[in-house]
């Protein structure tokens, strides 16, 4: 019998009435396993806890109450919300909060979730097994942002016994070789899905979201963007890592290993329809082609040109910045000269111009704010042809343009922030819309 894995995540559990929808999708398929995020909001109210002071933790937990207690009003069903939430009464005694308590915090959202999810299916006369996340996904030390250890998680999964037809689990959350509770990193629900999907050897996954699949943009950039019917793996992965929010880089490496499609749908309107995302290609094109763009606002952009000033290279270069514990968003070195991309979501100023300080002792050094990376994904889109043609169209915004060719699959360029919108705009009515060739 066939094993498939469904997800949803925190915006379809935001409400009674999304959560109705989903339990409705439940007990009509009956997937064999169910994945569950945090219900929307709560996970940032948690991480709030933590960083609020004794008094303020007070006020941040009657509001991650009242958020569960008003949903479980509204389904009208017995749910001791309280019971659950008294976990993080020991946290409004002391203030300081270790990476096992941040982890152990963070994990009631999806706690609450599975838990709530369950007895609304329950109500309806479909009985969801509980597998507990912690015993299953079994991972390194690190609290906050840990690491599957899979060769341990595979011979534990061939020791469970699994008679019920179905089950739902935590997202997000794992537990360490001592048995305290992790987390897989922020996104993470889309991770557990996965992995318990090469786990049991499933034959897809569902990822059901607030949207109906992966678009050609972000729909809120490009209002008249469209749909992607299929996607590869490496171009979901390209869009992933380069600004498309609706799927977690680190979940496709499960299903890329096992050969598994992942199915991206709405959970309000999934009869329109999603996007798979295969193992290959079905629609690849020997064309240069732009399928899609991702766009990553609040970005920086640095130079380091070390050809006169003795600087040990890329090596000494690259040193620098792990020792600082700084992973660019996207890297190239030509010509003795290296540019990279940090987020400053991510890196603070401070931390940049402290970086740029440490740089420029041994290097001509430069370091531009305000910009925003866009990226390309399509076929053949790493000849020179192809370069030349979208710089000599970018060169009618006024500002600077840097360019990244990383890929056949992936051409980026970092641009002034201002200019990305419209940018982006051109390249998406110009190319993507018309299917048109970038170069011939």
């Amino acid at each position: 019998m066939s094993k498939i894995v469904y997800k949803f995540g925190g915006t379809s559990l935001a409400t009674a009435e999304n959560i109705c929808l989903v339990c409705d999708i439940i007990c009509k398929d009956k997937p064999s396993f169910v994945v569950v995020s945090a219900i929307a909001g709560v996970t940032d109210l948690l991480v709030d806890f933590c960083s609020s002071s004794l008094r303020e933790r007070e006020e941040v937990l009657r509001k991650i109450e009242g958020k569960h207690e008003e949903i479980v009003k509204n389904l009208a069903i017995p749910f001791p919300v309280s019971t659950w939430t008294s976990r993080l009464l020991p946290y409004l005694q002391h203030l300081e909060i270790s990476d096992l308590d941040f982890a152990r915090i963070l994990s009631l959202g999806e706690d609450i979730s599975a838990s709530l999810v369950r007895a609304v299916c329950s109500t309806r006369g479909w009985d969801l097994g509980f597998l507990e996340a912690r015993s299953v996904i079994l991972t390194d030390d690190s609290y906050r942002r840990a690491s599957p250890n899979l060769d341990l998680m595979k011979a534990h999964w061939h020791q469970l016994e699994l008679n019920q037809p179905s089950y739902i689990i935590q997202g997000f959350i794992g537990s360490n070789g001592l048995g305290e509770t992790v987390l897989l990193g922020r996104g993470g629900s889309d991770y557990s899905a996965t992995l318990i999907a090469e786990l049991a050897r499933a034959t897809e996954v569902r990822i059901y979201t607030d949207v109906n699949g992966i678009y050609t943009m972000d729909p809120k950039v490009i209002s008249d963007a469209q749909r992607i019917p299929e996607l590869s793996f490496e171009e979901m992965q390209n869009l992933a890592s380069f600004g498309a929010k609706v799927l977690y880089p680190p979940m496709l490496f499960p299903c890329m290993r096992a050969g598994i499609p992942i199915f991206v749908t709405s959970t309000f309107d999934p009869e329109k329809g999603g996007t798979w995302v295969y193992a290959v290609d079905k629609s690849v094109s020997y064309e240069p082609r732009i399928k899609a763009l991702s766009l990553s606002q609040h970005q920086s952009f640095c130079s380091v040109d070390y050809t006169v000033l003795g600087c040990g290279g890329l090596e000494e270069i690259l040193g620098i910045l792990e020792s600082h514990g700084i992973d660019p968003e996207l890297m190239i070195a030509q010509n003795n000269v290296v540019g990279f991309v940090m987020d400053d979501d991510i890196i603070s100023q401070e931390a940049q111009e402290h970086l740029v300080d440490l740089l420029s002792l041994s290097s001509v050094t430069r370091l531009h704010h305000s910009v925003a990376l866009i990226t390309m994904i399509g076929d053949n889109l790493s000849s020179p042809k192809v370069v030349s043609t979208i710089t000599e169209k970018l060169r009618g915004f006024q500002g600077p343009v840097f360019c990244f060719c990383q890929s056949s699959m992936a051409l980026s360029f970092v641009v002034a922030s201002e200019l990305a919108e419209g940018i982006i705009e051109e390249l998406h009515n110009d190319y993507v819309k018309q299917k048109a060739i970038v170069a011939t």
